[in-house]
């Protein structure tokens, strides 16, 4: 398999999209059970989840893990641009993440939903999406640019995990109709607030990898049809069908909130990865 570091990438971006796929791919994956599961967990504190709920939803996210983790299993990360070392580690954090995952669906399963199941995925997910941002972090060009990317990275987790969480969440108001709507309120309220900061960073954070222009225009226009399809479909159709599901679950029109919530998970996934192909692009530019 052709790496980044075979591969003569300057002034090829469909070579670096081809190569940093699979990369992108982990990312994208992992960031969702991650970004779930933290968004499940601060459902339950807020309250409102029942235990059948729960224990659906720690299997997704435990799946979502273990595909995360054959993918990078497959092909460890190695691009000469980020921090290899830590790239490396990254099949060693997720194969933790994905086995706290299971204890944690194990636990909940066996109907007691211990705090220490939850502490112990969550602290493995903490050190996963630390480890993605270090390895990522030799691609800003400043401090602060590295701060951003941390902020992106931590974003990117929160918009899918979220719009993950909403849409299953939904689905299952569909069978149990007469549970309250605040923690479906709530996913989607972080849902919106993740996507405005999101369209606002991304962009900064482009223009100001090491190898960009420096300029956010620029930045943008290595890739004029990815810049479009990214924003099409990670900004402003998620926003809309987000935004336009916060008034149907207020007035627990469930159907048509899951029927938006799915249109805009759809969306985000395919959105999301262009935005990480986009994102190596200007960082080989």
């Amino acid at each position: 398999m052709a790496t980044l570091a075979s591969v003569p990438i300057t002034g090829c971006h469909e070579c670096v999209a081809l190569v940093t796929l699979p990369l992108a791919l982990f990312l994208l994956l992992a960031e969702t059970a991650v970004g779930g599961i933290a968004t499940v967990a601060y459902l339950r504190v807020t309250g409102g989840l029942t235990q059948g709920f729960l224990k659906f939803i720690a299997v997704t996210y435990a799946i979502f893990g273990m595909l995360a983790f054959l993918i990078v299993l497959a092909g460890p990360p190695n691009p000469p641009a980020i921090n290899t070392s830590i790239a490396r580690g990254l099949v060693f954090l997720q194969g933790m993440l994905v086995i706290a995952l299971v204890v944690n669906a194990v636990v909940i399963w066996r109907h007691k939903d211990a705090l220490t199941g939850w502490a112990l995925t969550l602290s493995a997910s903490v050190l996963l999406l630390a480890a993605v941002a270090a390895a990522l972090w030799p691609l800003a060009g400043s401090l602060l640019d590295g701060a951003a990317i941390v902020l992106v990275v931590a974003l990117s987790a929160a918009v899918l995990g979220a719009a993950t969480t909403g849409m299953l969440l939904g689905h299952w108001y569909l069978v149990t109709p007469a549970l309250t709507n605040r923690p479906l309120l709530r996913a989607i309220a972080v849902l919106l607030v993740s996507l405005v900061l999101q369209a606002i960073l991304f962009p900064l954070t482009l223009g100001g990898l090491a190898h960009g222009s420096g300029s956010v225009g620029q930045a943008l226009g290595l890739s004029p049809v990815l810049t479009a399809l990214w924003a099409l479909s990670a900004v402003v159709l998620p926003l809309v069908a987000a935004g336009l599901a916060l008034p149907t679950c207020r007035l627990r029109s469930f159907m048509s909130t899951t029927g938006l919530l799915y249109l805009a998970m759809i969306a985000i996934l395919p959105g999301q990865l262009l935005g990480l192909l986009l994102f190596f692009i200007v960082a080989s530019a």
